[in-house]
């Protein structure tokens, strides 16, 4: 696709992503995009929602892209305002990341602040997947990963290590690995099930997650397929040494942890705590299909 001309952009802005980093970047994109006349709008969100509901109501047939200041939750906010306000491919999403994790960013190549807005203002785009989650609710969306048991316990806690900074995900992970027990999984993947104990379950779309961890080497954005990780039993040591091995992507050669691939997958064990995208949100039951192709970001793939 010829890339796009820049004239007009908005920005949807965290401020209280990456240790309250947002006013001086915020400054700085002011500043660039003021030097090359291009037009642009802040939105600061006020609460978590604010920025799904931003989408949902405003009128954004004046901008020709919407860019995302924060981490990988003000990113899911954007995907689930596009996605259910039938924007997801006319209006392109660009990420700029101040968040802590950046876990999408990461994948993206770019974890500069202002290099991501360069990147931008290329104009080159590319379609990529979306998790499309039913619980017995409502209809939500994803970007990045859904997580049970260990990868949700890990979650929770980083959240209560937020002071920490990024390296409260690899904190929280060892100390979850110290406090490790099995829960009760029953899962659907389609052509096969999973029923019993089991230590964690993750759901990828792209390859990394937490600050670094490879959680899935094989992802790719654009594939149609959701990345497995299911780790039923293993050692506190075993585990230990799976943590290690995130940071590489090697984890997925261990014996102990299974890697498949699927287009749809069902967690039907009842009110167990869920990692949607780095947030604390939702509980199982959960049914999940990915839909290829569903968003349009900025950036080549």
């Amino acid at each position: 696709m010829k890339p796009k001309e820049i004239q007009k952009l908005c920005f949807l802005v965290n401020p209280k992503a990456g240790k309250q980093r947002s006013e001086a970047i915020v400054r700085e994109i002011q500043d660039l995009l003021g030097q090359k006349n291009i037009d642009f709008h802040f939105f600061n969100s006020d609460k978590e929602g604010s920025i799904t509901k931003f989408i949902q109501t405003e009128n954004l047939m004046g901008f020709d892209g919407l860019c995302v200041l924060g981490g990988d939750g003000t990113i899911n906010e954007a995907i689930n305002g596009l996605m259910s306000s039938d924007q997801s491919q006319s209006i392109p999403l660009g990420i700029i990341p101040i968040g802590s994790g950046n876990a999408f960013a990461e994948t993206l190549g770019e974890l500069d602040p202002i290099k991501a807005l360069s990147n931008i203002l290329s104009g080159t785009t590319s379609l990529i997947d979306v998790f499309k989650i039913d619980d017995r609710e409502k209809t939500f969306f994803a970007i990045n990963i859904i997580g049970w048991g260990m990868a949700a316990e890990v979650n929770i806690l980083a959240e209560k290590l937020r002071w920490m900074g990024g390296i409260r995900y690899s904190v929280a992970s060892l100390i979850t690995v110290m406090r490790m027990k099995q829960k009760h999984l029953k899962a659907n993947l389609g052509k096969s099930n999973i029923e019993g104990k089991a230590l964690f379950f993750l759901a990828l779309n792209n390859v990394h997650t937490g600050k670094g961890m490879q959680m899935a080497p094989n992802a790719i954005l654009d594939d149609g397929l959701i990345d497995i990780i299911f780790v039923s039993n293993a050692s506190k040591l075993r585990v230990l040494k799976i943590f290690t091995q995130l940071f590489s992507g090697t984890h997925i050669k261990d014996p102990h942890v299974e890697y498949s691939q699927v287009i749809s997958f069902a967690i039907e064990t009842e009110n167990d705590p869920l990692n949607i995208d780095g947030e604390n949100t939702g509980a199982s039951p959960i049914k999940v299909e990915l839909i290829n192709k569903a968003v349009r970001i900025f950036g080549k793939i």
